[in-house]
């Protein structure tokens, strides 16, 4: 028993159980209807893809794990790109750094404003826009990771996009990064780095002053 345990927990921490599960919570949740409403303005989440392609240069395709599109108006966007890691115990910051990269370059290929890399603990959340890290969350499979949790990301999506007001990013609180001074030493001055070697430590004082709080 104890070894089937092992075994189970192994599995559970593979990058593709990971994003089996973010998919199958987005896709009930996309399912069940996600629509944002203010104003004049609205958006509907329909539809969550895994293995999007992405041509890189002229030859080389690559895929995004999972992405979202919604529509606005009668166009259907991409909204978000999620790519999922297993959880790297050794140099976390700079796998982080490596990932947020690519996940950066996918999303500017799609036109998609928000990308997600999460690791099946750590979710942090991206704008392309500088200050760039927008959200740190722990968010384990088993527990935090579900239906409710997928549409108030979506909604978060869409508010910040559209208006200056933070309904739905404040009811992301509930999720709060666990382990801060680990996120704060090991992972965030990798991130940072990756974005503007120039002015990281600028982007890291921010960083801890709205996602270190």
């Amino acid at each position: 028993m104890k070894f089937t345990n092992n075994i189970i927990g192994q599995l559970k921490e593979k990058e593709s159980y990971i994003r089996n599960e973010v998919y199958r919570i987005f896709k009930n949740a996309i399912k069940d209807g996600v629509i944002y409403s203010k104003d004049t303005y609205k958006e509907v989440f329909v539809e969550i893809l895994p293995e999007v392609p992405i041509m890189i240069g002229e030859r080389r395709t690559k895929r995004a794990d999972l992405v979202v599109y919604a529509q606005q108006f009668s166009e259907v966007k991409p909204r978000l790109v999620i790519e999922t890691k297993q959880r790297a115990l050794d140099q976390p910051g700079k796998s982080f750094a490596n990932f947020s990269k690519k996940t950066k370059s996918y999303a500017e290929k799609l036109d998609a404003w928000h990308y997600v890399v999460y690791d099946g603990y750590y979710w942090f959340q991206f704008s392309r826009l500088e200050p760039y890290l927008i959200k740190g969350l722990t968010v384990e499979p088993e527990f935090q990771l579900s239906e409710e949790f997928a549409k108030t990301i979506l909604l978060t999506v869409a508010e910040i996009s559209y208006t200056s007001e933070r309904r739905y990013f404040k009811q992301l609180d509930k999720y709060s990064l666990a382990d801060k001074g680990f996120v704060k030493r090991k992972i965030l001055p990798s991130l940072a780095k990756s974005f503007d070697p120039s002015k990281w430590n600028e982007l890291l004082i921010r960083w801890e002053t709205t996602i270190i709080t």
